[in-house]
């Protein structure tokens, strides 16, 4: 079950979900980094067939800012399945997304937040000691332009002791949800963790020689 909640909070995050049946369109599509998620997307793609019996697709796709890469099912029975089931919604659902009531508790909750996490949030190092060459000082952090969502993170990392801060952007319309410092990344480990290699290895570099080099590609961090 935690891989279904995990693949439910990647949906909250940066899914999307198609349903017109004037038109038979039927999607679920993720989409991510060509460098950093195929691994991870490869995950997804699993927990997708465990629960639909039909093998999801991966393209790679080139944007202006980039090669992108998409993950993406056209199941009528699956996309129902996440409609009505786990009561997702489709269309557009950027300021209105919010984690459904049956996941608020933190037996799935936490699997949930961690799916959030891997596809709209970040691990980021700053500068906090002077005679350090690289950042050290760690910094966990989601973006959403729902302030349902936001709402919903802050009340139940908070129930669970996380020291959370918001910062609202009222220029691109997002909220920011963030946890600062070393013993708060040891207790997300601890708690919450991380699925991804993208972010794994992000920690384990910075765990292995108390700083993070910026820029580096996960090879490169590996």
């Amino acid at each position: 079950m935690k891989d279904v909640c995990e693949l439910i909070g990647v949906i909250i995050g940066d899914g999307s979900i198609i349903y017109n049946s004037k038109n038979r369109t039927y999607r679920l599509e993720i989409a991510g980094n060509a460098t950093e998620d195929p691994r991870y997307f490869s995950m997804l793609s699993k927990t997708i067939f465990k629960l639909s019996k039909k093998e999801p697709k991966i393209r790679f796709r080139q944007h202006k800012k980039g090669k992108g890469i998409t993950l993406y099912s056209d199941n009528k029975k699956f996309v129902e399945f996440l409609i009505n089931e786990f009561k997702l919604p489709f269309g557009k659902k950027t300021f209105t997304i919010r984690i459904p009531n049956q996941f608020l508790t933190w037996k799935y909750s936490k699997h949930v937040i961690r799916g959030i996490f891997e596809a709209d949030g970040s691990i980021y190092f700053s500068r906090s000691k002077p005679k350090s060459n690289y950042p050290t000082y760690p910094r966990i952090e989601i973006v959403t332009s729902s302030k349902n969502l936001s709402v919903q993170l802050v009340e139940i990392l908070r129930k669970k002791s996380f020291k959370v801060q918001t910062i609202n952007s009222d220029s691109r319309k997002t909220i920011k949800i963030y946890i600062s410092g070393e013993k708060m990344l040891e207790k997300w480990i601890k708690e919450i963790g991380f699925s991804s290699p993208k972010n794994i290895s992000k920690f384990l570099f910075w765990k292995t020689n108390g700083y993070y080099i910026p820029k580096t590609t996960l090879k490169e961090r590996e």
